[in-house]
């Protein structure tokens, strides 16, 4: 068999090639935009309009959105346009429950795959986290929260499973870090104690007690997105679509700013590292 390289096949046709399409970087701007709050609930998306703002034509615009709608981040309406996603009271309510079940089987892999390195690992985080509430930065908090969850995810060693759970983040995500952004000082030392506690009952090998702390972990975080959502969406289930009929004058001001940010998106997802 010939070698390629001697039929004068010249070496920069076999070099690596960038898999990353226009449509994967807008997909990732537009996602992290959404999830740092440059794109707010409720916000209408239009093409050309983002196009101008990433630098790109409207063709992997319109294939990033698309990819977004997949994900349960986006939401297009006939004759009205799309829209950054904002789940429903009831949406809330059914993905935090499923996550419930969904964690209980994390939890029992966890306990079976159980090592020192883990909990070594899980500690680490808390410390960081200790850390962001001791500045009270929150974005941060936000961050190490959803890594804390990654790694558990990582430990339980589950493909199928990381991919559900991770997918039904994504849809609240941006809701818990608002949250997190509204709690009061005194109640940010809580996040660490939360994760102490899931970390010390998963180390005592209970599968039960720490199903139960689990709920509650996940149970506290759904019962802070439903007081945000009717904060700032007091009369969105009316309409039954997951937008906002009629966003809270205070999250319109915020939302007006945020959209002029968007133009920062470039550098702000090459420095991220947003889990869903």
């Amino acid at each position: 068999m010939k070698d390629v390289a001697s039929d004068g096949v010249d070496d920069i046709y076999l070099s690596p090639i960038d898999v990353q399409t226009l449509a994967d970087r807008a997909t990732e701007r537009l996602r992290n935009a959404i999830q740092r709050g440059s794109l707010r609930p409720g916000m209408q998306l239009v093409e050309r309009d983002l196009a101008e703002r990433l630098g790109m034509s409207r063709v992997p615009i319109r294939e990033a959105i698309q990819r977004l709608v997949e994900e349960g981040l986006v939401k297009k309406m006939p004759h009205r346009g799309t829209f950054v996603y904002l789940p429903s009271l009831r949406e809330i309510e059914e993905i935090s429950s499923l996550r419930i079940v969904l964690e209980w089987f994390v939890i029992e892999r966890v306990i079976a795959r159980w090592s020192p390195i883990h909990e070594d690992k899980l500690q680490a985080i808390v410390e960081q986290i200790r850390a962001a509430v001791a500045t009270q930065d929150r974005h941060r908090m936000s961050e190490l929260d959803a890594e804390f969850h990654n790694v558990m995810w990582e430990i339980a060693d589950h493909n199928i499973l990381l991919e559900v759970i991770s997918s039904l983040r994504k849809r609240v995500t941006r809701l818990l870090y608002e949250t997190i952004s509204l709690m009061p000082t005194e109640e940010l030392f809580g996040a660490v104690t939360s994760h102490v506690d899931l970390i010390n009952v998963i180390k005592s090998g209970n599968v039960e007690m720490a199903k139960v702390e689990m709920s509650r972990h996940i149970s506290g975080a759904r019962d802070r997105i439903l007081v945000y959502h009717q904060r700032y969406f007091p009369v969105s289930e009316s309409n039954g679509h997951g937008l906002p009929v009629s966003p809270s004058p205070e999250l319109a001001a915020n939302s007006l700013a945020a959209a002029n940010s968007l133009a920062t998106a470039n550098s702000l997802a090459d420095n991220s590292n947003v889990l869903a």
